[in-house]
């Protein structure tokens, strides 16, 4: 079974210990800095503490610790498994000060209470200021803390953590008046984070120089720098990675381990050895042209696209070509020449990084050949006559096809082909396709009049006149205006330039008039209007 601490930091002190196993003295993890640790350590190794304590057990599954003392105080933990089972039992002893493996002398302090035996309401053990005992157990002997270490500068102790029952891994939270302002154990080397390491394989297969990371994790001096798979097998020591390190995952985590030549302590730090699946292009593209010569088919230049597609990449650190079909695009068989005839297709570009052929990505890449708008004829239905607010129906053929804009070619656009508040007049009508291949243009008469005029010859309003009625059917569109009484004054039609405000030479008062519009077609409008002086 494996005993491991639960480490929460991404740069954190781990000890140094020979290629021994962590659960044997000979192996035993120092504590260095902040005192986080994890562990590979699994079974129980040599049997080394039987009969050397006073809480009747052994080890069973252990992992072993050392500390060498910095500062005056009391020392203490607080052993926190990662489950809350009641079941999960862990024990623990302490040899020194000043003990070796090969003279441990009897526990100074042990803890083998059965928190489940004991009826706890908690599986964590320790050792704290406020406990009198040095030692309890076994089983339901116990509250499972012993009293805190008296230290001194100097003191070095064996620390046996034992796994009788369970397999939890912990926490190790240290406590007493030794840690406060900071940590009683020897501070380990000086170190950097370094930055990840990238590369590029469509494979997801690397080989990465870890040594280049080297200078950027330490510059300190009698230090031991070297790479590991895992935290644990960085802690321990184990299993360092010579040379070359070929990676088959797209993110994986590699723990540098330094270690301080002089006083054994170590600091860990991590970084990712990172293999994209190729350069980061524009994944989709749609490309539209316009069929503007109907012919259902248009020259397609690629090269034009080429910046689209490396989406900021720079064309002079990447290739570029283009395919029919994706398993040619993979293979880079059958490139395209630069201008591509189209009536429109599914084509796949292959981007790839000099001198690196299989770092290479595919875009997907969409022509669409549009066909403009192909329109015979437009008229316009009108039902009523209005001198400011003119809605209008056009009779469009094909008009789903479409969208329109009156009297602006920038829009705003609608698909719908009525229109409200139009200004009377003669407007120019847009039309384009609803993916904005072209726009036609056509001169619409929109009928309308001015609600009032100013005939005082000024050159200004001085003439009343019906609007939009186009000049080529102007004669056969008659206007008659009337006074309040309905008495006929004038009568004429699309062609002049309209009533000057008299009746038989004679200037009419300031007042409301009344017209009356003919159409050729049979429509007839009335409304009225306002002479002022």
């Amino acid at each position: 079974m494996r005993i491991s601490l639960v480490i929460f930091l991404f740069l954190f002190s781990l000890p140094c210990i020979s290629q021994s196993n962590a659960n044997d003295c000979s192996g035993a993890i120092q504590i260095c800095g902040n005192g986080a640790i994890s562990s590979n350590a699994d079974g129980m190794g040599r049997q080394e503490i039987s009969n050397l304590n006073s809480c009747s057990s052994q080890e069973h599954n252990s992992l072993w610790l050392f500390i060498k003392i910095t500062k005056e105080g009391t020392l203490g933990f607080t052993l926190k498994p990662t489950s809350s089972d009641i079941m999960i039992d862990y024990d623990f002893f302490i040899y020194g000060p000043n003990s070796s493996c090969g003279d441990l002398g009897y526990a100074v302090r042990c803890s083998t209470t059965n928190p489940n035996a004991a009826g706890l309401t908690s599986n964590q053990t320790g050792m704290r200021d406020n406990e009198s005992d040095t030692s309890e157990g076994p089983g339901p002997h116990g509250n499972s803390y012993v009293k805190s270490l008296d230290v001194l500068p100097g003191e070095t102790y064996f620390i046996v953590i034992d796994r009788p029952i369970g397999n939890s891994p912990f926490e190790l939270k240290w406590t007493g008046t030794a840690t406060v302002g900071g940590f009683p154990f020897p501070e380990g080397p000086e170190i950097m984070e370094p930055n990840d390491l990238q590369t590029c394989n469509s494979n997801i297969t690397a080989d990465f120089d870890l040594s280049v990371q080297n200078s950027d994790i330490t510059n300190q001096s009698n230090t031991t720098l070297t790479y590991h798979e895992s935290l644990e097998d960085a802690s321990d020591n184990l299993n360092p990675i010579d040379g070359t390190y070929t990676s088959n995952q797209s993110i994986k985590t590699i723990y540098a381990r330094v270690e301080n030549d002089l006083t054994g302590c170590a600091k860990i730090t991590d970084f990712d050895l990172i293999i994209n699946e190729g350069p980061l292009i524009q994944s989709n593209y749609t490309w539209e042209k316009c069929d503007l010569d109907y012919s259902g088919n248009q020259n397609f230049h690629l090269d034009d696209i080429n910046t689209d597609i490396l989406n900021g990449l720079s064309s002079a650190q990447y290739q570029i070509e283009y395919f029919e079909n994706s398993s040619d695009a993979i293979a880079n068989l059958n490139p395209l020449p630069s201008t591509y005839i189209s009536e429109g297709d599914q084509l796949y570009a292959r981007v790839w990084e000099n001198g690196n052929p299989d770092c290479f990505n595919i875009s997907e890449i969409e022509l669409i050949l549009n066909t403009p708008p192909q329109i015979q004829s437009i008229s316009i239905n009108q039902p009523t006559i209005n001198s400011n607010t003119n809605t209008v129906t056009l009779n469009v053929e094909a008009g789903a096809n479409y969208e329109y804009s009156i009297g602006s070619i920038d829009g705003p656009y609608q698909t719908s082909t009525t229109f409200q508040e139009v200004e009377s007049g003669f407007q120019t009508l847009y039309i384009r396709d609803l993916e904005g291949c072209a726009i036609l243009e056509a001169e619409i008469a929109i009928l309308g009049y001015d609600n009032f005029f100013t005939p005082n010859g000024d050159g200004i309003n001085d003439y009343w006149q019906i609007k939009g009625i186009l000049a080529d059917t102007a004669r056969e569109n008659l206007i008659s205006v009337f006074d309040r009484y309905g008495k006929l004054l004038y009568k004429m039609d699309a062609l002049e330039q309209g009533w000057d405000g008299t009746f038989k030479g004679k200037e009419m008062p300031a007042d409301d008039y009344w017209f009356r519009v003919l159409l050729q077609n049979g429509q007839e409008f009335n409304g009225h209007f306002s002479l002022i002086r």
